[in-house]
């Protein structure tokens, strides 16, 4: 599937990204404006329905391992997107200060596990910074994604990974 089956207007982009559902592991080209940035895309700029193009659907099937499936298009409910990571981000990681730093954390969304870090105020606990949030998408930095499941999967390293804060559980390292 290596022909795109869309045209890119001078102002958009394509961006590779990996959406994480609970049954499914979707990677495919997603189309936005150039100065879209991938950290602030779902949480307020998502429809309802997120298109993925030139897409590979894994189906995490609990008893065999399936090849995935290529679709030119797939709409993709966004309350089913439990992660989701630009494969190829060149936007800067945010910068530690003394109101903000970096916690490492492990998150279980669904059955997949990721290791990153948070960052948040050096004064508020992990449990109040949760309490306060009302992003529908939580940022994990310098991330490692696997699917505790699917071993074979093996892991995904990334600058970014987006969680859904409502289904997240979250241990401090």
């Amino acid at each position: 599937m290596s022909q795109a089956f869309y045209t890119l207007s001078p102002e958009d982009k394509t961006t590779q990204v990996m959406v994480g559902t609970p049954d499914m592991l979707l990677w495919g080209d997603l189309i936005t404006k150039q100065q879209v940035r991938m950290s602030i895309y779902l949480n307020t700029l998502a429809e309802d329905f997120v298109p993925l193009h030139r897409v590979k659907v894994l189906f995490l099937a609990p008893t065999q391992q399936v090849a995935p499936v290529e679709k030119a298009t797939l709409f993709v409910k966004q309350e089913e997107i439990l992660l989701f990571l630009a494969m190829h981000d060149t936007e800067p990681l945010p910068d530690e200060t003394e109101t903000r730093k970096y916690e490492p954390i492990e998150v279980f969304v669904g059955s997949y596990q990721i290791e990153g870090k948070l960052l948040k105020s050096p004064f508020s606990t992990l449990e109040n910074m949760l309490m306060v949030s009302r992003a529908t998408y939580l940022p994990i930095y310098e991330a490692t994604v696997c699917h505790v499941a699917k071993p074979w999967l093996g892991t995904f390293p990334a600058a970014l990974v987006q969680v859904r804060r409502d289904r997240v559980l979250v241990g401090e390292r």
